[in-house]
């Protein structure tokens, strides 16, 4: 029986792909955004995260443990109590992280299952690992969202970690697949909130016609303090939250060039 380890189940969930989904968050990610904002996720093992309760007037610090082991099997029946709503909405699956393509074999055995059971499949991805079992997640997706996060090799590894050759690498497989592919890009302030970044990223996505559609995600401090419930380090400063607007510069360069924003 195939295992794997995920720490969440969101349900009713709208930005992981289209209509109303189920997304699942997988365990381990080889990447350290400084802007991670899942940073439970990125141990393969599960965690222990620090929670401030209140009771009355006193108030007092438990441990949660985050993350565990589930098969296939029981994770896509627990998919499956979601059906009705992905037949109404024209929903389905997410598999996020971390990132979920860490955990290849047991992603490939979760998608053939959904597939079996007529469940849409999406898998939201930054490539930035070695996939010995891509061709086989590409077979049984049917829509990959892929995080772009900078074309700039010194900024990635400085910013987020090693691997932006398997981040290219994977992409072009995925689009050679034929698969459909979301773009979607995390304007960090900082980072690659200007006109430069945006453009050599749209530079290296014109050596793939066949992509059209871009998501661009506003920055958010919301898992800034799960860091400090960690024992870990925030290190974006007093960096403040981008609004939809602050992006709307953005937007217009890519619909510029020929891009549809999703």
């Amino acid at each position: 029986m195939m295992q794997g380890n995920i720490f969440d189940i969101k349900r009713y969930a709208i930005h992981y792909g289209p209509c109303i989904r189920t997304t699942l968050f997988l365990k381990c990610c080889l990447l350290l955004c400084r802007w991670c904002h899942n940073p439970e996720s990125q141990q393969f093992h599960p965690v222990v995260i620090h929670q401030v309760c209140k009771l009355g007037d006193h108030e007092f610090t438990e441990e949660r443990t985050v993350g565990y082991t589930v098969s296939a099997e029981e994770l896509v029946q627990e998919i499956r109590k979601d059906y009705v709503f992905f037949e109404e909405s024209g929903g389905g699956v997410t598999f996020s992280g971390g990132e979920p393509l860490c955990q290849d074999v047991f992603l490939v055995e979760c998608l053939r299952l959904c597939r079996a059971a007529h469940i849409h499949t999406c898998v939201d991805t930054a490539g930035a690992v070695v996939v010995p079992h891509l061709e086989e997640i590409c077979r049984y997706t049917d829509l990959f969202l892929y995080d772009i996060k900078t074309m700039n090799r010194r900024k990635f590894r400085e910013y987020v970690g090693e691997c932006f050759d398997e981040v290219c690498r994977n992409l072009k497989t995925i689009v050679n697949s034929g698969n459909r592919v979301i773009v979607r890009i995390p304007v960090i302030p900082g980072f690659n909130d200007d006109a430069e970044s945006i453009y050599e990223i749209i530079t290296y996505l014109q050596t793939f016609p066949v992509v059209q559609e871009v998501n661009l995600l506003p920055y958010h401090r919301t898992g800034a303090d799960k860091y400090k419930r960690l024992g870990m380090t925030w290190q974006m400063g007093n960096f403040e939250s981008l609004k939809p607007e602050n992006l709307q510069e953005f937007r217009e360069i890519f619909r510029t060039n020929g891009y549809q924003i999703t």
